[in-house]
């Protein structure tokens, strides 16, 4: 290796000639290595898209386009753009859309198994991907919900689901397999319609569509319909014309940007930011300075001194500013020569700017900005950003103190309700989890609708460790159908504690959920907190010391699932315990029906919430097979669980009905006939909901008897020979 020597310094007409000769081996190598690297990189982006293609194919072939199945009532749907994708990794993405069409909160497993999801080209490389892909698709058929015919209190009252499209961003790169970016649900209550909308877990991205030719769904354009999308329009414009693909050609997208902004009005401010590539633009790419995203940054601050931003643009600023600071201070780009004052003046001037954002917002427009915030994923939520990065104490306090004071502006209906969740066993029977087989694997019956009644947002506070949230938003989005939800992990050691020390993994769980919840609490002192867990993993004792920290009765509820033991039938709780954890606020339950009528009792659901929430636990137990449960006696234990809870339903509806609770609930409507109150399903329309994981309801005996007549017969013991064990709920559901 005598030839590699470096040469000595002043060594003459020989030593030159090597130098020279060396830096030529060095220039050499490099060239090589960036050609290996091209035609590496062609190789696998022909590998991608020939995968891609073979699933089009497939697609194609089994009559997967609307162009082959062409009955029915279709929505043209234009993918125009999306900005600042995110996929967790450092390497460019190779973005696609898949679309699908169904009921407004349906899991995309439902919508994608009733009618095939629609995919758009990839775009090689690029975090900004601008597609323009045609596509079109068919709508549900018509269908309308028993819990919608039966339960609501006007039978003019009765509106059919709302279509809703949705829009997922995958990554076609992944070695692994294609990886979700987010997904955007877009309510199709108009015949056309154009809009760019957030990426539900996908960090600030946005998507950009249009969809028009609603045949057979809404024929003509409803009078509230807006007859043109002009902000729209001249943002998509305005970025179609610009080359984002070279240095040049970003630099002069900034001047542009700002030129333009400084002229906008609020709509199209909000248009153009929703739309704009927030990570070069405010990239710091220049050799000099941090200008190019610095004087971007001053024109809106001067925006913000007069008017403040839509809730939706200012997320999307915020997630910008949170990544930008997020880099770490040797990450800025080695051609930039910036001093630790002027570095630190910069990250002043972004941590301004990113507190000016949330202090403009007030009330309910406060409201929403949080929970756009909180809808990123990937760990950046609301809690990250006032506790990681924010650094200056002052600013973090002044931002915790906004949000006292605009909690006090609201009035007491306007209080949101937030509901606190654990997922394993709790809504979701996994592989995590204590507890013996209760139920098959996958969605607990009832918490869903539970959910829905409440109506309130839904953070799950999950013992399952910060490496596994990837894999738990898939499950969230793909198989439980919640796409927007903040995720508080726990931790890794806790998990590992399980092994061989279960009683301190137990403690360990429920400390860290309440060191997360003690910082997400202040972050929303407007909200009222239900607890939902389950007896299986330290969320008794977080129960424990949430209801200890309650501000009053009316503020907190508590409720834990019950788990059972090895044998499935008999319930981990003794009744000595449950009257014990009731004095400290703390209600066990062993059907979310049974859940339902405590949150009832306690004023959080009112009687129409109590119908439909206990409607669905009856729905989604009732279609689950009999055969996948452990045993029979398990199936049968259940079964009689949720039958003692719904006649307990039944009598708490028709007491609130008759005003025995002394006007503490609203009585039910003149008009409404008191025996429709109570879960009677003595109706002529079968039910035809699916599940996600467990398939369709069979349609059932157009009448049969109410729920109380069927409780009653399958306490005789002959009826549980003569009769299969699924016949009470099958006829309860005949809705």
């Amino acid at each position: 290796m005598s030839w590699f020597r470096m040469p000595e310094a002043g060594g003459g007409p020989d030593a030159s000639s090597s130098s020279n000769r060396f830096g030529r081996v060095l220039s050499d190598l490099a060239s090589a290595g960036r050609e290996v690297r091209r035609v590496a990189q062609e190789t696998r982006d022909a590998m991608v898209l020939l995968r891609h293609t073979a699933k089009h194919g497939e697609q194609a072939s089994a009559g997967y386009f609307t162009e082959v199945v062409s009955d029915g009532s279709t929505v043209q749907v234009e993918v125009l753009a999306a900005a600042d994708l995110s996929m967790g990794s450092k390497s460019l993405p190779v973005p696609y859309c898949a679309l699908a069409t169904g009921y407004r909160g349906q899991p995309w497993a439902a919508k994608a198994s009733e009618k095939p999801e629609c995919n758009t080209q990839p775009a090689l490389r690029q975090r900004h991907p601008r597609w323009n892909a045609l596509c079109k698709l068919q709508l549900p058929k018509a269908y309308v919900s028993p819990s919608r015919v039966d339960f609501c209190k006007d039978a003019s009252a009765n509106p059919a689901p709302e279509i809703e499209l949705s829009v997922r961003v995958m990554d076609a790169g992944g070695l692994r397999g294609d990886r979700m970016a987010g997904e955007a649900r877009i309510p199709l209550s108009q015949a056309r319609g154009a809009g760019t909308f957030r990426l539900l877990g996908g960090g600030y991205a946005s998507l950009s569509v249009r969809w028009s030719e609603v045949r057979g769904f809404a024929s003509e354009p409803s009078e509230s319909e807006p007859s043109d999308f002009a902000e729209f329009e001249e943002a998509l414009c305005f970025w179609s014309r610009q080359d984002l693909a070279t240095p040049a050609g970003v630099q002069r997208a900034k001047r542009d940007l700002q030129t333009k902004l400084a002229a906008a009005d609020r709509n199209l401010v909000n248009e153009l930011l929703l739309q704009t590539p927030l990570s070069l633009v405010l990239s710091d790419d220049e050799a000099s300075s941090f200008s190019g995203s610095q004087s971007l940054l001053r024109v809106l601050s001067e925006h913000l001194q007069s008017q403040s931003l839509s809730p939706l643009a200012s997320s999307r600023l915020i997630g910008a500013l949170v990544e930008k600071l997020s880099v770490p201070r040797s990450g800025i780009g080695p051609s930039q020569e910036v001093s630790d004052v002027e570095f630190a003046e910069q990250l002043a001037v972004q941590e301004a700017v990113l507190c000016k954002l949330i202090l403009r917002s007030e009330s309910k427009e406060l409201l929403e900005l949080k929970r756009l915030v909180d809808a990123a994923g990937g760990g950046r939520d609301l809690r990250h950003l006032i506790y990681s990065i924010i650094s200056d104490q002052v600013r973090r306090e002044s931002l915790l103190q906004h949000f006292v004071d605009q909690a006090g502006e609201l009035q007491p209906h306007q209080l949101p309700v937030h509901i606190l969740s654990d997922i394993d066993m709790t809504v979701w029977v996994g592989t995590f989890g204590a507890g013996g087989p209760k139920f098959p694997a996958g969605p607990v019956p009832g918490a869903l609708p539970l959910f829905t009644a409440l109506g309130g947002r839904v953070t799950f506070l999950s013992a399952r460790p910060p490496i596994w949230e990837g894999q738990t938003r898939r499950l969230l989005v793909d198989d439980i159908g919640i796409a927007e939800a903040v995720v508080l992990p726990g931790s890794l050691k806790a998990v590992a504690q399980v092994l061989f020390a279960p009683e301190q993994a137990r403690q360990a769980m429920a400390e860290r959920k309440t060191e997360v919840f003690g910082q997400f609490a202040t972050l929303h002192p407007e909200a009222r907190f239900v607890f939902i867990g389950d007896s299986g993993e330290g969320d008794v004792d977080f129960a424990e010391e949430f209801m200890g920290q309650a501000g009053g009765p009316a503020r907190r509820a508590a409720l834990i699932h019950d788990v059972v033991r090895s044998d499935g039938v008999v319930p981990k709780s003794s009744q000595q315990r449950r009257a014990d954890l009731r004095l400290r606020g703390i209600r066990v339950f062993d059907t979310y029906a049974g859940a339902a009528l405590e949150l009832f009792q306690q004023g959080l659901l009112d009687m129409e919430g109590l119908r439909c929430a206990t409607h669905g636990c009856l729905e989604e137990f009732a279609e689950i097979n009999p055969d996948e449960f452990a045993s029979v006696e398990v199936f049968e234990t259940r079964r009689m669980e949720l039958l003692r809870d719904v006649r307990e339903v039944n009598a708490a509806l028709r007491a609130a009905d008759e005003g025995v609770q002394g006007g503490a609930v609203e009585p039910a409507e003149p008009s409404m006939p008191s025996q429709r109150t109570a879960l009677d399903t003595d109706t002529s329309q079968p039910s035809q909901t699916s599940s996600p994981t467990r398939g369709p309801t069979s349609p059932t005996s157009p009448t049969g008897p109410t729920v109380e007549a069927q409780a009653a017969r399958a306490e005789d013991p002959e009826d549980h020979v003569t009769e299969p064990v699924l016949l009470v709920l099958t006829f309860a559901l005949s809705s």
